[in-house]
């Protein structure tokens, strides 16, 4: 298991996963609405993949960063007994 951490605004969180798309996926769930303002912290190799974009337009940089067209919400469909894992090892840094 590997911890990432993330945040948005003054909001820091880390939760534990296999990979980083489940732990993406949690994170884009986590955040629901406001998914668009994460800011990715930990591994340091994570903030490549960022999806943060003030207009709220994410689906398309997601399915870039989960493998192409409707990607993300495959991956989601998927994997949800590791994404629950996931959520459930969220853990409030800072906030």
């Amino acid at each position: 298991m590997e911890k990432y951490e993330y945040g948005a605004m003054s909001s820091k969180y880390q939760c534990e996963a296999e990979n980083k798309l489940t732990a993406y996926a949690t994170m884009v769930l986590h955040f629901d609405r406001s998914a668009h303002l994460i800011a990715l912290y930990s591994p340091a190799e994570t903030k490549e993949d960022s999806w943060m974009n003030i207009t709220g337009a994410i689906s398309d940089r997601l399915d870039e960063v989960f493998g192409g067209d409707g990607s993300f919400d495959k991956y989601v469909e998927a994997h949800i007994p590791e994404i629950k894992a996931c959520y459930k090892s969220i853990k409030k840094l800072v906030g």
